[in-house]
């Protein structure tokens, strides 16, 4: 069984403290920034509402892919050549 020193115990703690400060100042630059830009949603809320509108670009996307695989199927050729002739890359840039 290994024993924990003392040293172990302070250096720990050092970085638990170092870890907390380093948090509080990313919270003050966070809420400064917030301030500044006139926001008045949380960081949990901001990831929220990113994923939900990640979540919607995805749906859209796809419902547009179907769109244009039908229009392949019905014109006998390849997506590709569907997104080239209406000017889009088949790349998410």
């Amino acid at each position: 069984m290994h024993a924990i020193s003392q040293s172990q115990i302070s250096n720990s703690r050092r970085e638990v403290a170092e870890l907390k400060e380093h948090y509080e100042r990313l919270q003050k630059q966070f809420d400064s920034l917030s301030a500044e830009l006139d926001l008045s949603l949380t960081a949990k809320q901001v990831m929220d509402l990113h994923i939900k509108r990640l979540k919607e670009y995805n749906e859209l996307r796809d419902a547009g892919l179907r769109l244009a695989q039908l229009v392949a199927d019905e014109k006998r050729c390849r997506m590709k050549d569907v997104f080239e002739e209406m000017g889009y890359s088949m790349k998410d840039d």
